[in-house]
């Protein structure tokens, strides 16, 4: 493995999920070896969206910033558990989900699926507000996105 890895923290804002969130936001945080920040991205979604959808879209972002042996951190069980674990059974079920229905945002599922072909990167679960830098810095970047 690379000596360059870096570790991407990305997050997704969706004020009033609940209730209708007319727009969203992304954010990424990049780290190098030293846990000096490298480079920050924050993405205004203006359309109706909710926060899986743009936890998933923080992680097709974050791939294709990726590089081999980069490590990314996401506080979406949703994105992490789909990454590690899920997404080979929902294509060989055909998108499918074990009580056979369609997978929820099968299109950003099959881009995940397609930049993991790429190159070798971890997605790795991180706790949401528990004061780790990275996680702060592009929750802070989704929510400034999604004010916008």
């Amino acid at each position: 493995m690379s000596t360059n890895t870096y570790s991407i923290y990305i997050d997704g804002a969706a004020p009033n999920n609940q209730g209708g969130c007319m727009k969203g936001g992304i954010g990424i945080a990049v780290y190098d070896v030293n846990n000096e920040l490298m480079d920050t991205c924050s993405i205004t979604v203006n359309r109706a969206t909710d926060n899986a959808e743009l936890e998933l879209m923080a992680l097709v972002e974050g791939l294709e910033y990726a590089a081999d042996g980069d490590i990314i951190y996401s506080d979406s069980e949703f994105c992490v558990k789909g990454y590690n674990e899920w997404l080979d059974g929902w294509k060989a079920k055909g998108w499918r989900k074990a009580d056979k229905k369609p997978v929820a945002y099968r299109e950003l599922w099959q881009q995940v699926d397609a930049l993991r072909k790429e190159k070798y990167v971890e997605v790795v679960k991180v706790r949401a507000h528990s004061g780790v830098e990275g996680n702060e810095k592009a929750d802070s970047l989704a929510s400034m996105a999604a004010r916008k």
